[in-house]
């Protein structure tokens, strides 16, 4: 890909995205883009697709039905990765959307093998839905595509094939319809070409079902299940060219990574929804409300941070930096920020001359008020999780770094139900760390539901809305900077009795 900030190309830029079929709803993605692309496109289209593929990483760790992923596959692609335009220059304009925004991920995902096999799945899952969409003859092209080179050459069984091993073949489908035009091999008078000869390791998802016959090693399978071999060929080569792409751009293309790096780093931390820190910090939680506010409506990443600076009255850098833009995130002021790092510092031995050279200045930085005048957002999950602490560091997410022990006892102490600390601990087990949040999120809050967790100060500002409208708007007392300037404040009052959590 070549970058230029001329946003007016003309139609040639469209051929490196387009292989042999112009119209294919679907692409194996085998030929990288030649074309020229802005770096405004570059970004956005990369972000788009980021969309599309956390939405069904979501759907898929709620554990929703196949139905209800396949419609928020549906309308995520309708909203972010369209690939239905009724004329042809609108349907390549998509058509190359969805190539460059692929390859670009690929590239930023090749980086660790976390990071690959996030990729892989979310790709593989969205690959498998545009195929079962496709008609007959799309999904025949699309199988050519992948099985005509690398997977080996697609073959049906012959007809002296059939002959032998009808008997197995009747009793393993019977009268089970076998194509989209809803024969059975009963009813066919060729039924020997909607049976494939493919390799077993290539359909081991339809063992389980038993939905394929086993002879001297090959996989009998028929036309309706060969969706599974088109997408393990999808899967091998998508893998294999995720490892060859993190060997060349990270370690042949010094160049590029130095320029484009950065960029492809943020990707795999972006967090796509409101930064919350949108102009000027209006604060709501004065320092009286803060414990109050921490204990009851702060994620545990941020009240494990909060636990810390009050007991030990100190934190690392990186944890100063994560829990200080969340409190400016929630609508702490500045003066009010600066006045509790200070009372804090100087509980742990520092006087207030050491706190004003040493911690002061950052405290101003983050909220935009000395060096660039950057109004800097406060963390997204994203980046939480991908930070690596080290030692006694304590900055991070709870559900990634820290020991099973270690988060069942933060758990327990939070007052949650067996069943609901089972579950969360098998959706970290999982790597699901955001849904594991979201589930303690609705243990603490009865009735309370949010679609998604992708944000620390998002889980704060759900929090406040829940208690506000559970007590009348008396007992919540905060609310986010957004929110401040129309919202007047309320006191904060503790909780009549403890949250009782259940499955």
């Amino acid at each position: 890909m070549q970058f230029s900030s001329n946003r007016k190309r003309d139609s040639g830029r469209l051929s490196g995205a387009l292989h042999s079929n112009k119209r294919a709803k679907i692409s194996i993605y085998d030929v990288p883009p030649t074309m020229e692309i802005s770096m405004e496109e570059f970004e956005q289209f990369a972000l788009d697709r980021m969309r599309v593929l956390k939405a069904i990483d979501a759907a898929k760790a709620k554990g929703l039905k196949p139905d209800e992923v396949r419609e928020i596959i549906k309308q995520q692609c309708a909203l972010y990765l369209p690939l239905d335009g009724k004329d042809e220059y609108k349907f390549m304009e998509e058509r190359r959307k969805d190539e460059i925004s692929h390859f670009i991920l690929r590239i930023a995902y090749s980086k660790t093998e976390d990071l690959r096999r996030w990729f892989l799945r979310q790709e593989e899952i969205l690959f498998r839905h545009r195929f079962t969409e496709l008609d007959v003859q799309a999904r025949n092209h699309a199988i050519e595509m992948l099985t005509g080179t690398e997977g080996g050459k697609l073959l049906n069984i012959t007809e002296h094939e059939w002959v032998m091993h009808s008997a197995g073949l009747q009793k393993v489908f019977g009268s089970a319809v076998v194509d989209d035009k809803g024969n059975t091999l009963q009813d066919s008078s060729d039924p020997w070409n909607h049976v494939y000869k493919v390799p077993f390791e290539q359909v081991l998802d339809l063992v389980s079902g038993r939905r394929l016959l086993l002879v001297d090693g090959e996989a009998f399978v028929v036309s309706r299940d060969i969706v599974s071999v088109v997408i393990s060929n999808f899967r091998l080569r998508l893998s294999r060219h995720l490892t060859e792409n993190a060997r060349a751009f990270y370690a042949k293309a010094e160049e590029e990574a130095e320029r484009l790096g950065p960029l492809l780093e943020n990707l795999t931390n972006a967090y796509l929804g409101p930064s919350f820190s949108s102009g000027p910090v209006v604060g709501r939680i004065t320092l009286d409300k803060v414990p109050t506010a921490m204990a009851r409506s702060a994620p545990l990443c941020m009240k494990a941070l909060y636990d810390t600076l009050t007991d030990k009255h100190h934190l690392k850098h990186d944890a100063r930096m994560q829990f200080g833009l969340f409190l400016k995130g929630i609508g702490v002021t500045l003066e009010d920020s600066i006045a509790l790092w200070k009372e804090e510092m100087m509980r742990g031995g520092k006087t207030s001359e050491q706190f004003d050279k040493q911690y002061a200045y950052s405290i101003r930085h983050n909220y935009g008020m000395e060096g660039k005048r950057t109004d800097y957002s406060p963390y997204g999950c994203g980046k939480i999780i991908n930070q690596t602490p080290v030692g006694d560091q304590v900055h991070g997410c709870p559900y990634r770094h820290w020991s099973a022990q270690h988060l069942q006892s933060a758990l327990a102490s939070m007052r949650l139900g067996p069943n609901v600390v089972s579950d969360v601990m098998e959706k970290v087990k999982g790597q699901h760390y955001q849904v594991a949040c979201l589930r303690v999120f609705e243990a603490t809050h009865k009735g309370g539901t949010v679609d998604a967790l992708n944000h620390p100060n998002q889980y704060f500002q759900d929090s406040i809305k829940y208690w506000d409208a559970k007590n009348g708007d008396q007992a919540g007392g905060a609310a986010p900077a957004a929110e401040a300037a129309q919202t007047p404040a309320k006191p904060t009052e503790p909780a009549a009795a403890p949250i009782e959590a259940s499955a």
